[in-house]
């Protein structure tokens, strides 16, 4: 350490270097909070968008726009993904965002085990997880598309809807809604908030609003349009905060080269009683310890 050499300006210009950084970190903070607020008002946003399904007189049981439901196979995989399409892989439950699915979120299957092909999932199925953390059970999505020879798990379901009846994304936009999520909220069963299940008998006892299919249709375009809006705010969100934060790394490198004060900055230091050089300051204190020696 004794080493390292360092700027060492005057006593008056590190006060006065020091009292920017704060004044700049100050505002930096209040920017960062301000966006990380607005973060937090666009989740409410997209619920209360996604509500919209929910705005319909009409409400049938969900099995009458279900034509089959049921759950997959864990087999003992391998701990990594099949990332190949001539893998077979089986999903894991993180796979299944609310409103995403993540395909990438799979364990391979070993070459010793033949797969159930009739687990295989394709484009258009819709996954809701049935067992686990509270905070994972309940959380839906629609497949819209997938590679080859990707196998739903056993903590999900995978549901294939009556297309003639219910627009899927409608039915993904539903079960996603705040309404909805506390419907299901309430259907979990468990001692243990660390595992929860959703039965088939609790979930299929559920009813779902069913307008006809162009309304449906005007609906989920009605939704998107809304949340496509957010998307690009949430972008331009993120893409702030990351600029917040190369913006205090620059303040501080600038601090450290001596460009954070402007001439009149500079200039106001100067004049206070206790400047001097730093080159003077240090041969006072040698100067000084020599006297005590």
């Amino acid at each position: 350490m004794k080493g390292i050499k360092i700027n060492l300006p005057p006593l008056p210009e590190q006060r006065a270097i020091v009292s920017k950084i704060e004044q700049l970190f100050s505002e930096l903070d209040n920017g960062i909070t301000n966006l990380k607020l607005a973060q937090e008002q666009l989740k409410v946003y997209r619920q209360a968008v996604l509500d919209e399904t929910s705005k319909i007189e009409t409400f049938v049981p969900i099995t009458e726009v279900i034509e089959e439901l049921g759950q997959g196979w864990s087999p003992k995989c391998h701990k990594e993904p099949s990332t190949n399409d001539d893998e077979w892989g089986v999903i894991k439950t993180t796979a299944i965002q609310a409103g995403y699915f993540n395909e990438k979120e799979n364990k391979k299957l070993p070459l010793n085990l033949d797969p159930k092909s009739q687990h295989e999932l394709s484009a258009g199925d819709i996954l809701i997880t049935r067992a686990g953390p509270r905070v994972r059970v309940g959380v839906c999505c629609l497949v819209k598309k997938v590679r080859p020879r990707l196998i739903n798990c056993d903590k999900a379901y995978r549901i294939k809807l009556k297309k003639d009846l219910i627009v899927p994304e409608f039915f993904e936009y539903t079960m996603n809604s705040a309404k909805y999520t506390l419907i299901k909220e309430d259907l979990k069963t468990g001692i243990s908030d660390s595992g929860v299940n959703l039965t088939q008998k609790r979930f299929l006892n559920m009813k779902i609003p069913l307008p006809t299919i162009l309304e449906q249709q005007a609906i989920v375009r009605e939704i998107e349009t809304r949340l496509s809006v957010c998307d690009k705010m949430e972008q331009d969100i993120a893409e702030n905060l990351e600029k917040a934060e190369v913006l205090r790394q620059s303040i501080l490198k600038k601090a450290f080269e001596g460009k954070l004060l402007d001439e009149r900055e500079l200039e106001e230091v100067r004049n206070a009683p206790d400047w001097e050089p730093a080159e003077k300051l240090l041969e006072r204190v040698k100067a000084e310890k020599k006297g005590k020696k």
